[in-house]
C-alpha cells in the first residue's frame, strides 16, 4: 500500500493531520484534561501499585486448574500481546482482596473457571509502561519472516494472495482515512459504513474500530457505576465487554475482533443501550483558531462534555504520523 501513496522521487510532502492534535503528547494531553475520566490515564490504582514497589496481587482465571497443578506450570496465551499471562489487579483491603472491576467481571461471566491469586513482589518500585497491541505489527513481521520456511510454496502464495486481495479491496477506505488526516472531514455515517466495509477485508482494522470506541467509552462515561470504580482508581471496563458481546453474536465463546464491524447506525443504537447521553452528537466546537490545531483551521474540539462516538472514531487516530 506504500506504493499507492508514495511517490519515492521526490520527499514526502503531506500534510499534517488536523482534527484533534498535532502530536502524540498533544492528543494525550487532551485525552487526559478534556474528558471525564481522563484523570485516571495517569493517576490509576495499577499505576500507583506499581510505584510503590510493595507487594502486588493478581487475579488470573484459568478452565485447566488441573494441568496447572500436575505440571506446577503456567502457559502463556497467544493473542493479541503475542505472548501474555492475562491477569487483573486486586487490591488488598482491611477484609482481604478486592477484584479490579475487570477481575470482578471475569469472575461474574465466566463461572466455569478457577480463580487463581498470584504474588508479585518487584524488587523495586517500577515504572509504568503500557504496552499498545496495535503497534505490535513488527513483532508479527518478524515471527512470521523466521517460520515461513514451514510454509510450502503452495500455502505462502495463498497467504500473499489473500492479503493483496484484502488491501486492494480495502484501499478506498484507507485513502478515506488518509483524506481524514489530512484534514478533510468525512460525514460519520459514510465513514463508519466504509470502514465496517472495510473489516471484513483487513481484519486487523476491526481490532482498531473497537479499541477506539472502548476509549471513548472509558474516558467520558458518567453513569454512577462508572464513578465508582474512578473513585477506586479503575476505568470501567465492563463497557467495552457489554459493547463487544452486543455487537458480535458469540463473542463470549471466542473473542474476536476481526469480526467487530457494527455499521454506524448499529454503532449509535449499540451506545444507546450502554449510556444513551453518549450516543448523542455534540455539534458545538470552540470556534476559533486553536493552538492546538493546525494554523488557520477552526478548533474541533468540543465545548460540551463528549464527542459522540462517530466523530471520536474519525478523529481518535488523525494524528501526526510518529517519525518511526
Amino acid at each position: 500500500m506504500g506504493i499507492r501513496h508514495t511517490d519515492f522521487t521526490t520527499p514526502a510532502q503531506r500534510q499534517i493531520p488536523a482534527s484533534l492534535a498535532e502530536s502524540e503528547s498533544d492528543w494525550r494531553h487532551y485525552l487526559e484534561c478534556s474528558t471525564p475520566n481522563g484523570w485516571l490515564i495517569r493517576h490509576n490504582a495499577m499505576t500507583e501499585a506499581l510505584i510503590s514497589g510493595r507487594p502486588m496481587y493478581l487475579l488470573h482465571v484459568t478452565r485447566g486448574i488441573d494441568a496447572i497443578r500436575a505440571s506446577q506450570q503456567l502457559h502463556v496465551s497467544a493473542g493479541c500481546l503475542v505472548g501474555a499471562l492475562y491477569c487483573s489487579p486486586l487490591a488488598s483491603q482491611r477484609d482481604g482482596l478486592r477484584p479490579h472491576n475487570l477481575g470482578a467481571y471475569l469472575m461474574r461471566t465466566k463461572p466455569s473457571t478457577t480463580p487463581m491469586i498470584l504474588e508479585v513482589t518487584p524488587d523495586a518500585p517500577i515504572q509504568p509502561k503500557g504496552v499498545d497491541y496495535l503497534h505490535l505489527g513488527a513483532i508479527h513481521l518478524r515471527t512470521y519472516l523466521r517460520y515461513r520456511s514451514f510454509l510450502t510454496p503452495a500455502e505462502n502464495d495463498q497467504l500473499d494472495r489473500t492479503m493483496l486481495t484484502g488491501l486492494r479491496a480495502a484501499a478506498p477506505f484507507l485513502d478515506v482515512a488518509l483524506h481524514n488526516a489530512a484534514g478533510h472531514a468525512t460525514a460519520a455515517p459514510e465513514f463508519i459504513d466504509q470502514l465496517s466495509d472495510a473489516v471484513t477485508h483487513v481484519p486487523f482494522l476491526g481490532y482498531l474500530y473497537f479499541e477506539v470506541l472502548s476509549e471513548y467509552l472509558m474516558l467520558h462515561s458518567a453513569t454512577p457505576e462508572t464513578k465508582t470504580y474512578a473513585q477506586a482508581g479503575e476505568l470501567n471496563n465492563w463497557l467495552y465487554k457489554r459493547l463487544a458481546f452486543a455487537a458480535v453474536d458469540g463473542m463470549d465463546q471466542l473473542f474476536d475482533l476481526a469480526r467487530f464491524s457494527p455499521r454506524y447506525h448499529r454503532l449509535v443504537e449499540l451506545i444507546e443501550g450502554i449510556e444513551p447521553a453518549l450516543a448523542q452528537e455534540s455539534p458545538s466546537t470552540c470556534g476559533d483558531d486553536c493552538p492546538t490545531c493546525s494554523p488557520g483551521l477552526r478548533c474541533t474540539r468540543p465545548r460540551t462534555r463528549h464527542q459522540s462516538p462517530s466523530r471520536a472514531l474519525i478523529s481518535a487516530r488523525s494524528r501526526k504520523p510518529r517519525p518511526d
